[in-house]
């Protein structure tokens, strides 16, 4: 309702969305590039909701959670980008091992 009383259109991706945290995010960051430079498949000003359950395949020690994971992968794929910030959170408030609810990128986070 917020977004709509600030003139930005809100759409739901899905809230079933599964795979890979990492490609997940790959996704998530075509979707947004698409629409800061081509304006399409929606129009800005927009908000792009998704929710669902996202895993992280681990290949070595580390730690971190799918939020982490999809924020990093959305982060370098919108390649710095201008106008494009994501947040992603988990609903019980932690990111799998770690203790924190989520994370936000835009353009800066990765260099």
């Amino acid at each position: 309702a917020e977004a709509r009383r600030q003139g930005v259109e809100a759409f739901i991706l899905s809230d079933a969305i599964e795979g890979e945290a990492r490609e997940v995010g790959g996704v998530h960051a075509a979707i947004a590039r698409e629409v800061a430079t081509r304006n399409r498949p929606f129009q800005k000003p927009v908000l792009i909701l998704s929710g669902g359950e996202t895993t992280v395949t681990l290949r070595a020690k580390g730690k971190g959670g799918r939020n982490s994971e999809f924020l990093l992968a959305l982060a370098i794929g919108i390649n710095r980008v201008e106008g494009i910030h994501a947040f992603a959170a988990d609903t019980d408030g932690i990111d799998d091992p770690e203790n924190n609810a989520g994370a936000f990128a835009d353009r800066s986070t990765v260099s």
